[in-house]
């Protein structure tokens, strides 16, 4: 029996999206509204931990295919300017590297550390506070970067029949 390598990124896909709505149901299907211990006044919903284990397990894969994918594409393209079908492919890449990488520094530098209230507590750990604030910047950013770059798209290319 031979494998077909084309179809396993799409297998993975079908994979983490059933875990990912299993896991999401019973967080909000199955005891969700338990009283918390402590306060009754807030719920402790009873797949929590599970909920935040494959976040931190996502998350976690995430960042190690990515550090895969940049040694990898390192080691096949370190033969000097990688142009493909007259694009810099490595320029592009390099950019979009050192431009995350600097707008991550940037809203980190930016980001408020007043502290919050949050559910009756207050939240003071300023390193916690500017790289919520920078997570939450940059992510806006991106999407508003992401929403140009489709709509110069497709306003800048209109063939002519």
């Amino acid at each position: 029996m031979t494998t077909d390598y084309r179809k396993l990124p799409s297998r993975v896909l079908y994979v983490l999206s059933g875990v990912t709505v299993l896991v999401f149901a019973l967080f909000w299907l199955v005891g969700f509204n338990r009283p918390y211990d402590e306060d009754g006044n807030f719920n402790a919903p009873l797949f929590t931990d599970v909920l935040l284990v494959l976040m931190l397990l996502l998350t976690a894969g995430a960042i190690g295919v990515a550090a895969w994918s940049a040694i990898w594409s390192g080691k096949v393209n370190k033969g000097g300017e990688r142009v493909v079908n007259n694009i810099p492919v490595r320029k592009i890449g390099l950019a979009v590297a050192a431009g995350t990488a600097l707008m991550l520094l940037l809203t980190f530098l930016l980001a408020s550390s007043a502290p919050m209230r949050i559910n009756g507590l207050n939240y003071t750990d300023t390193f916690w506070l500017k790289a919520s604030g920078m997570f939450v910047s940059t992510s806006l950013a991106m999407i508003f970067v992401a929403i140009a770059a489709v709509v110069y798209g497709a306003t800048k290319y209109i063939r002519k029949p």
